[in-house]
């Protein structure tokens, strides 16, 4: 039983959580996460996610799966913090009502480069099974 308060619960958790418009609009991060990247609310919030994702591809691959209902787990992204490349693993679903795609509920880790190494390395031998 959650006996916190749930915005405060999602606001001071010790990692990243972000929600996402369908148009690709981040609508929302808690204070871990613009920690991680160094931006401030204003400078974070209100911009378009292809703004951070340095990978496109990438962007594109997690953009398609949520416009489709799906959600994804441990997706490694090379993400631009303010100061520096920032490596990120997201998991991610949809917030729906009726059919109707309102928000992304999205989680993230930092991780470290040669973790994001391994990880983009599984997640590509993933893909080409999925595909072929």
């Amino acid at each position: 039983m959650l006996i916190e308060n749930p915005l405060d619960f999602i606001k001071n958790s010790n990692i990243g959580i972000h929600a996402v418009s369908p148009e690709g609009i981040i609508k929302y991060a808690n204070e871990y996460e613009l920690n991680v990247l160094g931006y401030t609310e204003e400078e974070y919030v209100g911009h378009h996610v292809s703004e951070f994702q340095m990978d496109k591809l990438c962007l594109e691959e997690m953009m398609s799966r949520l416009m489709k209902f799906e959600s994804f787990a441990n997706f490694p992204a090379m993400v631009s913090g303010k100061h520096k490349i920032k490596y990120i693993l997201y998991n991610s679903s949809v917030y729906e009502n009726q059919g109707e795609f309102i928000h992304t509920r999205c989680f993230g880790n930092e991780i470290s480069e040669s973790v994001y190494q391994a990880c983009l390395v599984d997640y590509k031998k993933l893909l080409a099974r999925r595909m072929g």
